[in-house]
C-alpha cells in the first residue's frame, strides 16, 4: 500500500512540473517522498518496509568478472576517480564540478579507463545506445 501511495504522490507532484522529466528525476522524487513518509511517521522504521533475509551466499565471480576486477587495479588514481564520478554525472557535469580539470582530459581518461577495464569488449559498451539492434539517429 505504501508503494502505491508513493507512486500516486509522485504522479501528482510531477504533473505540474515545468522541467523535462527523465528517469533520474522520477527516481529522485520517489526516493524523497519515501524518506519524507518515513520521517513523518515516528513509529515506522525503515526496517519495517523491507523483507530482509539473511544472505549467506558469497559472491563467486566467473572468469570474465575476475578479469574485469583485475583490470580495475590497473587504473590510475585519476581514472579511478573519474570513473566513479561518471556513474552519476556526465563528462560536462564532471568538468563543471572540477573546474581545474579540462573537459578533454576527462573525456580522454574515461575512454582509457573503459578500454583498460573492458579490453576488446569496449564495443559492447559503446553500443549501449542500440535499441532493437538498430542505432538511434
Amino acid at each position: 500500500m505504501l508503494a502505491d501511495d508513493l507512486v500516486n504522490d509522485m504522479y501528482l507532484k510531477l504533473y505540474d512540473c515545468k522541467k523535462e522529466i527523465n528517469d533520474f528525476y522520477v527516481i529522485r522524487t520517489i526516493k524523497n517522498l519515501f524518506l519524507d513518509s518515513i520521517k513523518s511517521k515516528k513509529t515506522t522504521s525503515i526496517d519495517n518496509c523491507f523483507n530482509l533475509t539473511e544472505n549467506n551466499n558469497t559472491f563467486e565471480p566467473n572468469d570474465y568478472e575476475l578479469s574485469i576486477i583485475r583490470n580495475c587495479g590497473k587504473l590510475s588514481y585519476l581514472q579511478n576517480g573519474l570513473l566513479k564520478e561518471s556513474y552519476d554525472l556526465s563528462v560536462r557535469q564532471i568538468s563543471e564540478k572540477y573546474q581545474h580539470i579540462n573537459y578533454g582530459l576527462i573525456h580522454r581518461e574515461l575512454g582509457k579507463a573503459r578500454k583498460t577495464i573492458l579490453g576488446n569488449d569496449i564495443d559492447l559498451y559503446k553500443n549501449k545506445r542500440l535499441k532493437n539492434g538498430k542505432k538511434k539517429k
